[in-house]
């Protein structure tokens, strides 16, 4: 019931956003999800940086941006679909902070760049407790939507920065995602 709910609840959010018909929005939504259970995934194991990750088999890597962070640490795109993207971080952070603490420093850096509505909720990312800080940007009449997922282990905080034109088709690949995370041991 549950699912049938979030899944109306989506189609309604697509149909006033993109200004189509229920049932055209059904029938969208209907093949994203046909399509997300289909995929193929690549694993991506990044061991100097203490991690793997799962992204779809059509996904490529590109070079980080360190001029974005320099904590960025891998950014992947799907070259056919400009509106999702996942950029990894890795940083180091002081003993005993949380995942939330960290989310918490991200709004701070993400509200300087003119990204609003925030909202931050605890989650599992790899297996472990976590935090997702969900926002966006607004511009010209389009919105640009982030997810970062963040993990803490052994003093690394990890994010997985998920952005969006189409979030609400989006999150369900989003939270795959961050369920897919494996932390490593460094050697």
């Amino acid at each position: 019931m549950t699912a049938n709910k979030h899944f109306k609840r989506r189609v309604r959010e697509r149909a006033r956003r993109t200004g189509e018909s229920y049932t055209a929005a059904l029938r969208h939504l209907r093949r994203l999800d046909a399509k997300e259970q289909s995929v193929q995934w690549q694993r991506i194991e990044k061991p100097d940086f203490g991690y793997a990750l799962q992204v779809p088999g059509d996904w490529q890597e590109r070079e980080p941006n360190l001029k974005n962070s320099p904590w960025e640490t891998a950014r992947f795109v799907d070259p056919d679909d400009r509106r999702h993207s996942l950029i990894v971080f890795r940083q180091p952070v002081r003993p005993g902070r949380s995942a939330t603490e960290i989310a918490e420093g991200a709004q701070q850096s993400l509200a300087g760049v003119g990204f609003v509505d925030f909202e931050i909720s605890d989650v599992t990312v790899a297996g472990r407790a976590g935090a997702r800080l969900n926002c966006a940007r607004h511009d010209a009449g389009r919105t640009w939507a982030v997810r970062e997922y963040f993990v803490v282990q052994d003093g690394v905080s990890f994010c997985l920065g998920c952005g969006s034109s189409a979030p609400d088709e989006d999150d369900p690949l989003f939270g795959v995602l961050a369920e897919r995370l494996e932390l490593l041991e460094l050697g």
